[in-house]
């Protein structure tokens, strides 16, 4: 075989053998950043569920601190009237 022959086949072989490698880097790469981002999107809505049940709770904790406050006062003047 001719030396020029056994270059090209040489360069051929590590050109391939590269294209195998960095497909692999790409597909390695573009796997993690598609589950990055899939991670990321549920924890973003984890926690947009997370707010909107604090939100419920804090309106059923506001409507029972107005309601204890009413009673409250409700006491106080049934309180007033019997000590006159």
């Amino acid at each position: 075989m001719s030396p020029i022959l056994i270059q090209t086949f040489a360069f051929m072989a590590c050109t391939f053998v590269a294209g195998l490698l960095l497909g692999w880097v790409i597909w390695r790469f573009e796997g993690s950043s598609k589950q990055a981002l899939t991670s990321l999107s549920s924890e973003v809505d984890f926690w947009r569920s997370n707010l909107e049940q604090s939100r419920i709770e804090l309106a059923n904790e506001k409507t029972a601190v107005e309601a204890l406050r009413e009673e409250k006062a409700n006491l106080k003047k049934r309180l007033a009237s019997l000590e006159k």
